[in-house]
């Protein structure tokens, strides 16, 4: 199982690559994480809000990127993503009038988080889990 050990790195470092935009933008524009909040998932973002959850969101994504505790990071950034992608189902289905092709580029980003859970134990290239295991 050692071939699966780059691509599992490369489905890690992508999937960050994939979500971090929307974390640094807590943080740089978080008027707009309101803004998004409120259309899309229908409830009221302060921008306080959108600072804790977003350092909150940037630590798991650490956690997430480095391979630590594997069965609580990927578990949470699959959940949480998944959670997300429900909720802009109108967006998701071709011919209602909502829909958007940019929103598709969430279902495969599922798909792959979902993947790197389940493969979660073959993913050691520099991962810290694993560092910490090889050590003891």
């Amino acid at each position: 199982m050692t071939n699966l050990r780059l691509p599992l790195l490369f489905t890690r470092l992508s999937i960050v690559l994939f979500l971090l935009p929307w974390q640094l933008m807590r943080f740089s524009k978080p008027e707009v994480i309101g803004n998004i909040s409120e259309k899309y998932y229908k409830f009221s973002m302060p921008e306080i809000g959108s600072t804790v959850t977003g350092v909150l969101m940037m630590i798991l994504l650490l956690a997430f990127l480095v391979g630590f505790k594997k069965r609580i990071s990927y578990g949470l950034v699959l959940v949480l993503h998944t959670i997300g992608t429900l909720t802009t189902i109108p967006y998701l289905i071709p011919g209602l009038e909502n829909f958007n092709i940019l929103f598709m580029a969430a279902i495969p980003a599922i798909g792959a988080m979902l993947l790197l859970y389940v493969l979660r134990e073959q993913d050691t290239l520099l991962s810290v889990d694993n560092m910490m295991t090889s050590k003891g």
